[in-house]
């Protein structure tokens, strides 16, 4: 549990208790039938497979609100899009969920038409007390007085190397004391990460699929 009450979900999730809200960014759904249309072969299972650690995370927590910080859908429309809405209502339908909420993102391109019949909030930007969450930090270059950012899209990492030269690259979540600004993990099986590097006055933790590890700065 950090000093916000937020607590790190080893699966690069947040728990928000007092707003009883489940946060995860950078799903990239229909990433796989994006590549098999472009004639590259991945199978449909990580699609899945996201949605399924989605479904168990959801069911552990129960939450009031999913939010989701952007990227929730990688491209164009497509028989994945499909799936999603199968499962969103099926999570509609339990009598704790109350709010599907977007922070759309630079791949948020599906058209308004796709979302018909859809229980989704759509917003650029999301502020919820002094918490101001968006999709990429370019978008919080200027912060309210006392308010600190939330943001994805930049699928953070902290390479680590050992004694023997043997390195390991595992998803973070990074506090950027200056900028005030949390950057949290992809959520995304076919997503992949990007090596950060945070500086001394910074707060940085990992998490290893099992546990979540602060690092010291």
């Amino acid at each position: 549990m950090t000093k916000s009450g937020w607590e790190f979900l080893p699966d690069r999730a947040i728990w928000w208790p007092s707003e009883s809200t489940l946060i995860v960014s950078d799903l990239h759904l229909g990433k796989a039938g994006h590549f098999r249309r472009h004639g590259i072969a991945v199978p449909n299972a990580v699609n899945t497979n996201t949605l399924e650690r989605l479904t168990v995370l959801v069911e552990q927590h129960r939450p009031r609100r999913l939010l989701v910080l952007g990227d929730l859908f990688h491209s164009e429309e497509n028989h994945e899009w499909l799936e999603f809405k199968s499962w969103l209502s099926d999570l509609h339908a339990q009598s704790w969920f109350n709010e599907f909420r977007l922070v759309e993102g630079n791949h948020d391109i599906l058209p308004a038409s796709a979302f018909a019949g859809m229980d989704v909030k759509m917003s650029a930007k999301w502020r919820k007390g002094h918490w101001v969450f968006v999709h990429d930090p370019k978008d919080l270059a200027e912060l309210p007085e006392g308010a600190v950012g939330v943001a994805g899209h930049l699928h953070p990492a902290i390479s680590m190397v050992g004694k023997g030269r043997q390195s390991l690259k595992l998803p973070c979540w990074w506090y950027d004391a200056r900028r005030r600004l949390m950057v949290v993990p992809t959520f995304g099986t076919f997503t992949g990460s990007v090596s950060v590097q945070p500086k001394k006055g910074d707060a940085c933790w990992v998490t290893t699929g099992d546990a979540v590890v602060p690092v010291p700065m």
